[in-house]
């Protein structure tokens, strides 16, 4: 009897094993594990159908709590979109009123305005940047154009900083969007003017067309990158020894720009030598926006 019941319990513990495997396997080959349950054999062990019940029970109360957190940040962005529209109303109208007047006060409320309007452009982005495809628009777009406009944008904040700018593109175009393409422009431009020398600077746009695509390089004769920092740049809240010493970086802008670079399709790179210049290098590869249409 003995020997009967251990054959048994072999018997028995490697069909488990088996079972249980196949259940591993199969898990390992989903792309969502959570749902293991649906994809299981049928068993006519109790105990099975009652482990697949509580799985199923389980999974159903984690997706319906994703769903719920999911609906609820995306009520957050949308009010964070919508306060800002709002936000950016007054600050043009202030501007407005700015410009009626030639005074020093008035230059001086300006440059204020401008740095508004980039923090409030950049929360802006920040809240669509994984979502850009609901505002997103690829034409051909001239670099040129989109240059001017950063610089415009930003002339008082270029005076009370003492930098001037060189652009360099020959009227080249590229198919890009061109409002986001200006955003990331911008936060290099801002960048460039917060790690300026102490006596000014200047800023070269400049465009040219290679065998892979377009290559735009943005260089400064800042104070550069400390080589320790170089591979971390475009990491979200890396401020680096230069930022910590200046007390006003936030290490948001260039993680921004690479991360719309990527859902743009662009690559982008930076090169610096310490106390000499940083070029930011960006990259439009032939044809990639027409076949991110086509897709």
């Amino acid at each position: 009897m003995g020997i009967i019941f251990l054959i048994w319990m072999v018997v028995d513990y490697a069909e488990r094993k088996r079972h249980f495997d196949k259940i591993d396997a199969l898990m390992e080959k989903l792309d969502q594990p959570y749902l293991v349950q649906e994809f299981m054999d049928h068993s006519w062990r109790l105990e099975d159908r009652l482990y697949r019940e509580m799985l199923r029970k389980s999974n159903r109360a984690v997706v319906e709590r994703i769903y719920q957190l999911e609906n609820e940040q995306q009520d957050y962005r949308e009010f964070i979109e919508g306060w800002i529209h709002e936000v950016k109303l007054p600050i043009t109208g202030i501007r407005l009123a700015c410009h009626n007047q030639e005074q020093d006060n008035s230059r001086r409320i300006e440059r204020y305005l401008t740095e508004i309007d980039n923090d409030v452009e950049q929360a802006l982005f920040y809240a669509r940047s994984d979502q850009v495809y609901k505002d997103y628009i690829i034409k051909e777009t001239e670099i040129e154009a989109v240059i001017l406009n950063v610089l415009k944008k930003n002339k008082y904040l270029m005076i009370q900083n003492q930098m001037s700018a060189k652009v360099e593109c020959d009227r080249i175009t590229v198919f890009s969007d061109g409002k986001w393409l200006e955003f990331i422009l911008g936060q290099i431009l801002l960048n460039a003017m917060k790690y300026k020398k102490e006596n000014g600077g200047m800023i070269l746009f400049q465009a040219e067309t290679m065998n892979s695509g377009i290559k735009l390089t943005v260089r400064d004769n800042g104070v550069g990158i400390p080589e320790g920092d170089k591979t971390r740049i475009f990491e979200k809240g890396f401020t680096g020894s230069n930022g910590r010493n200046r007390g006003k970086s936030t290490g948001i802008g260039l993680y921004l720009c690479k991360k719309l670079c990527i859902k743009l399709g662009l690559e982008i790179n930076a090169q610096s030598l310490e106390g000499e210049f940083t070029e930011i290098i960006l990259l439009f590869p032939k044809h990639s926006f027409l076949s991110k249409l086509k897709d």
